[in-house]
C-alpha cells in the first residue's frame, strides 16, 4: 500500500529575487566548454506561454507549481572513437525557473523518484544513465546525457557543477520543517499546489477541491507508525474561515466513490472503493485529512 503524509501550508516566503546573472542563459557553460563542448543549436527560451511546446502533456504541473521561464541548450562533442564523423556525444541543458525555492523542490521531487547522488556533487540531486536532475533555490536543472554514454558522465557533472556554481545558495524552507520525523519515509517526501500533483497521491473530488489556489503548499511523506500504514493531510488555511469553507466545499464536491459514513458540522467520515476508511476534520485554521485507515476511526 502506498501511504502518504500530505501536509498543506500556507507559504509565506516570498519569491526569491533573481540570481546575480538575471538572464538564465548566462547560467549556460560558454562555449567551448571543457575545451571540447560546443554549442549545437541556438539557445530556446520558453515562458509559460509556450511551455507546452516543450513539454507535450508534462506542462501543467509546473505551471501548477509557479514556472516563469525554461532555458534548453545542447551541446555537442567528437567522438573520440570518430572523431571527424558523426555521431557527435551529446549533452542537452534544461534550466527551469521556477517562483519560488518550494516550486523548484516540488517539482524535483515530482521527478526524482529514489535519489542516487553522485559523491562528487554536493547539490540535492539524482542521477542515472541518461539524466542528472538538481535543485537550487528557485531553480530545477536537468542535465541530459543524450546517447547514456558512459564516457561523458564525468562531463555532466562539471556542467552542473557550472550551473549550480551561479546560482544563489539554498536556505531553509519551512516545508522542510514542519513535518513529524517519527515514522517518515523521507524518500518520499512530497510538495503539492493544486489538483494535477494532488491526484497522485489521492481522488478527493475534482477540480482544486483543497482550495490550494497554486498558493498553499502541501508536503507529502509516506508514514508507518502506530496506526500501522495510513495518510494524513494536513492544510493550514489563511484563517478560520478560509479553512471552514475549504472543509465544506470537500463535503460538497466529495469524489462520487467515496462513500459517507458519518458527518457533521466538523468532520467527514468515508469509506473508499478498496474498504479503506479516511476522514476529514478542521480545528481552527487547520484541515486534518486521514486516509487508508484499515480500521474504522474512533
Amino acid at each position: 500500500m502506498r501511504v502518504l503524509l500530505l501536509f498543506a501550508l500556507l507559504v509565506s516566503v516570498p519569491a526569491a529575487g533573481r540570481p546575480a546573472n538575471a538572464d538564465d542563459p548566462a547560467l549556460l557553460p560558454p562555449d567551448g566548454f571543457q575545451k571540447i563542448w560546443r554549442k549545437s543549436e541556438k539557445t530556446r527560451i520558453f515562458t509559460s506561454s509556450d511551455l507546452y511546446g516543450y513539454i507535450d502533456g508534462g506542462a501543467e504541473i509546473f505551471l501548477e507549481f509557479g514556472f516563469e521561464q525554461l532555458t534548453v541548450q545542447p551541446y555537442a562533442s567528437p567522438n573520440p572513437s570518430t572523431p571527424t564523423r558523426l555521431p557527435a556525444r551529446e549533452i542537452q541543458v534544461e534550466i527551469y525557473r521556477m517562483k519560488d525555492p518550494v516550486a523548484a523542490t516540488g517539482i524535483y521531487l515530482m521527478n526524482c523518484g529514489t535519489e542516487t547522488p553522485a559523491p562528487a556533487f554536493p547539490e540535492r540531486h539524482t542521477r542515472n544513465e541518461f539524466q542528472l536532475l538538481f535543485k537550487k533555490d528557485r531553480h530545477y536543472v536537468i542535465i541530459n546525457n543524450v546517447d547514456g554514454d558512459k564516457t561523458i558522465q564525468p562531463d555532466v557533472i562539471e556542467f552542473a557543477r557550472h550551473i549550480a556554481s551561479r546560482l544563489p545558495g539554498e536556505k531553509a524552507m519551512k516545508a522542510d520543517q514542519i513535518l513529524p520525523k517519527a515514522g517518515l519515509d523521507t524518500t518520499s517526501v512530497r510538495l503539492i499546489r493544486g489538483p494535477y500533483a494532488l491526484q497522485s497521491v489521492f481522488t478527493l473530488g475534482e477540480g482544486d477541491i483543497l482550495q490550494l489556489g497554486r498558493q498553499i503548499t502541501a508536503v507529502a511523506g509516506n508514514y508507518r507508525d502506530a496506526n500501522g500504514k495510513h495518510t494524513l493531510i494536513l492544510a493550514d488555511y489563511p484563517d478560520e474561515q478560509a479553512a471552514r469553507r475549504t472543509f465544506q466545499h470537500v463535503l460538497d464536491n466529495l469524489d462520487s466513490y467515496l462513500k459517507v459514513e458519518s458527518r457533521n458540522d466538523r468532520r467527514l467520515v468515508f469509506r473508499d472503493s478498496s474498504g479503506e476508511y479516511g476522514t476529514v476534520s478542521i480545528m481552527g485554521v487547520r484541515m486534518t485529512i486521514q486516509l487508508h485507515l484499515a480500521k474504522p476511526p474512533r
